[in-house]
């Protein structure tokens, strides 16, 4: 669709209609010189050679009016004037709108004017010569125009000097290896080196218009710099497309009244370091290529179909560069060092060479405070613009590394102990015995925990047996170590001084001092020995005598002499530094040698002559025995059978001159631990004594006394006791009246629900076992046995009940009293032993 015809409603209500006077006859002269097309000529669309029109326009219909005024849109106009006014061929414009193309038609023909570039008024235009020679009188005109974009820059030049600037900083010694407390110098040096360019800027603006609002659209700017004595091209660009790089700063700016529709900055900043041909060059020019585009539509009026047309022109400007540097930067360059105090800490001129400062550290290294890297850091500030600096820095590292002297000291102790010990002896005697009267050194307390708790220990004691009896001895055997003399206390050890191998420490004065220090507050001085000094140690050996066990601890120290170097590594002494062992804690444990530590500890039963025990025999209670110790010892003493291997003291062992009237009836058992020390002349050799002492009343007219049934039960053939010959009356294997089972069987039979059959069968085998035993019964007792006697004849083991059971009942307790020594003659001597044994 072309888009002339969006006009013809608008400028068809505006055709005027004018008659014109005749024209004179004189020469044409338009601006441009026509083309001559025959036939007619409806509107822009018809340009011959043209095609479709991408611009604006519009056919008058008919003649203008002389001044008629056509409306072009957007505001803009051409008015049509004939000259001289009062004819119809000759006919002028004026347009706000520069126009490309005018027609005029006349007759059967019609002249096209072209302008390029378009123009804004032209005169005398007229139509082809008729049959006349002259030109036809205008019948229509048509008006064509496609307004173009615009566009101006600017380009101004300028050139700056920088001087940018390096530097070097460097350190004597880097390395430092030396002892604590030590000191070090070092010397620092900084080297800096300048660089001078030149920066040469030419920048501008590039502005381009729609002056007409006519939907010219900028897509994309190429600007272009060279300067007048070079053919290197430098170029920026811009694309409206989008993902290119653009390289200008172009803006679209909203609808504005300047018509602009892309406005760009530029600015080539070029050194001559890259550049060196910029140093003689004078100026140059700068161009700018501007491509445009626009989309006309000649469908509809919505725009959604048409054709785009481009327009690419130029705007160009030229520059000149000042002979002199508008600013000139880096003249100066400052140097803040970062262990100096003032800042700037030093500066260089730009042409004042060499550019090289040296200085000292502040304070020397000291070992110590300052182990580790130490970075020192000169950083130099030179000026970049009026506003703006540049920094460039460099640092030079030093690595001190220190070492220590280590002092260590051990402390040893060492002392002579000599020991006592002391024997014991004790007889171990049940409740019941310990209250025989006759018992010397018994103590006081029963024995608590153990086999034998609840009994006593005596020194001496009495027992009571009948003439068949015999007692089951226990014997407690204790000895108890004691510290008798301790002497000899001495305090020795090493002091090791060491230092790394790549120092060499100056000790002064060459040896340690060694001091022993007490609990308490006491101290004691030492005097070590020392070997000569090696590449990185000093021993030394020490002992002292001390009076006592007062434990303490031992410390010692060294001086070394202090060393101050220079940069140049020489040393010179300031002062001392001292170091301090560790605190040697020593105290006196366990002797270093002991006399009697460990003893033999042996047993002789029967050692004093006369006596009744028989041949006497010994034996090794512990072959070494080296603390404290207590043991029991009962029955089997050793399984040898060449050793007398039972400790029972029996009644038979009486001598016939100790029976019968006017005789005690009685003979002593002694026995006694012996502790002997080993392979020592004049060491340790102490013994105890216990004795007992047998009482048999029975066998000098008395009354005798009475076991219990455990004992009874226990003492039969069948053991577990030693056997009781007073069985031998009566059998262990009789049966018990009409019970079905045997003595023996009875005994072992417990009352199982509180059966009073064997509750009273218990006691009465017991009470008639001692009557046969020699134990004299009172008259209650005897009736208890015969009414006994006669419950049981005829009697099953059933539990009685009633009467019955009351009787057994009553009659068990007179029998038990006679056994267990409450009435009648008194209860036999029973060891722990065979209570024990008998589980009673």
């Amino acid at each position: 669709m072309s888009t002339n015809r969006r006009w013809r409603p608008l400028l068809a209500a505006a055709l005027l209609m004018a008659s014109v006077g005749a024209l004179p006859t004189a020469a044409w002269a338009a601006s441009v010189q026509p083309t001559t097309y025959p036939g007619n000529f409806a509107g822009c669309d018809d340009l011959p050679g043209v095609g479709t029109w991408q611009g604006g326009g519009a056919s008058s219909g008919g003649a203008p009016l002389d001044g008629q005024v056509y409306n072009l849109g957007n505001g803009q106009t051409i008015t049509f004037n004939y000259t001289p006014s009062g004819q119809n061929k000759f006919i002028g414009f004026t347009s706000t709108i520069p126009m490309d193309y005018i027609v005029i038609k006349g007759g059967n023909a019609y002249n096209v004017f072209h302008y390029d570039p378009a123009v804004l008024s032209d005169t005398n235009l007229y139509a082809p010569n008729n049959a006349s020679g002259e030109p036809a009188g205008v019948s229509h005109v048509a008006f064509c125009f496609l307004p173009k974009p615009t566009g101006v820059k600017t380009a101004e030049a300028s050139w700056k000097r920088y001087t940018d600037w390096q530097i070097d900083k460097t350190v004597t010694p880097e390395s430092i290896t030396m002892l604590d407390g030590d000191s070090h110098q070092v010397e620092y040096t900084v080297t800096a080196t300048p660089t001078t360019r030149g920066l040469y800027r030419v920048a501008g603006t590039i502005t381009v218009k729609d002056p007409f609002s006519f939907g010219w659209k900028a897509t994309a700017v190429v600007d272009t710099l060279q300067f007048n004595n070079s053919a290197t091209q430098f170029s920026l660009q811009w694309t409206a497309a989008g993902g290119d790089t653009d390289t200008l700063n172009c803006v679209k700016p909203a609808p504005n009244a300047d018509k602009i529709i892309l406005s760009c900055t530029y600015a080539f900043e070029l050194s001559s370091i890259s550049h060196p041909f910029l140093l003689s060059a004078t100026g140059g020019i700068n161009a700018a290529g501007i491509t445009t585009e626009r989309k006309s539509c000649s469908c509809s009026d919505d725009g959604s179909s048409g054709s785009t047309t481009s327009y690419t022109f130029t705007a160009s400007a030229p520059f000149t560069i000042p002979a002199n540097p508008a600013e000139s930067y880096g003249d100066t360059f400052a140097i803040d060092d970062s262990i100096l105090p003032n800042n700037p800490d030093h500066s260089f001129n730009l042409g004042n060479g060499p550019y090289v400062w040296k200085y000292p550290r502040p304070q020397p290294f000291v070992c110590g405070a300052d182990e580790g890297q130490h970075t020192n850091t000169a950083t130099g500030t030179w000026s970049t613009s009026a506003s703006t600096n540049a920094t460039a820095s460099d640092s030079a590292m030093v690595t001190v590394a220190c070492r220590t002297v280590s002092i260590i000291k051990s402390a040893n102790t060492r002392y002579d102990r000599d020991y006592a010990w002391t024997p014991d002896k004790h007889v171990v005697v049940s409740p019941a015995d310990a209250k025989v009267v006759g018992m010397q050194g018994c103590l006081p307390d029963p024995i608590v925990g153990g086999t034998y708790a609840g009994n006593f220990l005596c020194e001496d004691v009495q027992v009571l047996l009948n003439a068949g009896g015999n007692y089951e001895t226990v014997y407690r055997l204790a000895a108890t170590r004691s510290i008798e003399s301790e002497s000899g206390f001495r305090v020795s050890g090493n002091i090791l001084i060491t230092w790394p191998g790549d120092v060499t420490p100056q000790f002064s004065p060459a040896d340690p001092s060694d001091t022993l220090h007490f609990n308490g507050g006491a101290t004691q001085a030492v005097v070590p020995t020392c070997e000569p000094p090696g590449a990185t140690s000093l021993s030394c050996d020490y002992a002292a005598d001390v009076a006592d066990k007062t434990a303490g601890y031992n410390e010692a120290s060294i001086q070394r002499v202090l060393k101050c170097y220079d940069a140049a590594g020489n040393a010179s002494d300031c002062g001392f530094k001292s170091y301090t062992s560790n605190q040697a804690a020593f105290s006196f444990g366990a002797p270093t040698t002991e006399a009697d530590a460990c003893v033999v500890a042996s047993d002789l039963f029967n050692g004093t002559p006369g006596l009744n025990l028989g041949n006497s025999f010994g034996w090794i209670v512990e072959p070494l025995v080296c603390d404290s110790f207590a043991k029991f010892v009962t029955g089997d003493i050793n399984p040898d059978p060449g050793i007398v291997e039972s400790l029972d003291i029996f009644a038979a062992w009486i001598l016939p001159t100790q029976v019968g009237p006017g005789n005690t009836c009685e003979f002593m058992v002694p026995n006694v631990l012996t502790v002997s020390g080993i392979g020592e002349a004049g060491g340790v050799n102490a013994s105890d004594e216990a004795i007992i002492t047998v009482k048999v009343p029975e066998l000098c007219a008395a009354a005798g006394c009475t076991y219990t049934q455990g004992y009874w039960k226990t003492h039969s053939k069948y053991g577990p006791a030693p056997y009781d010959a007073t069985w031998a009356t009566i059998g262990e294997d009789t049966l018990f009246f009409s019970s079905g089972q045997t003595w023996y069987k009875v005994f072992w039979t417990p009352p199982k629900g509180g059966n009073a059959y064997y509750i009273l069968a218990h006691q009465y085998m017991a009470a008639r076992l001692n009557v046969e035993a020699g134990a004299t019964a009172p008259p209650e007792v005897q009736a208890a046995i015969a009414q006994a006697t006669a419950w049981f004849t005829g009697r099953s083991t059933a539990a009685p009940k009633g009467a019955a059971r009351d009787t057994a009942i009553n009659l068990a307790g007179i029998l038990a009293a006679y056994n267990e020594g409450t009435i009648g003659p008194g209860h036999c001597s029973v060891s722990p032993a065979t209570i024990i044994d008998a589980g009673t």
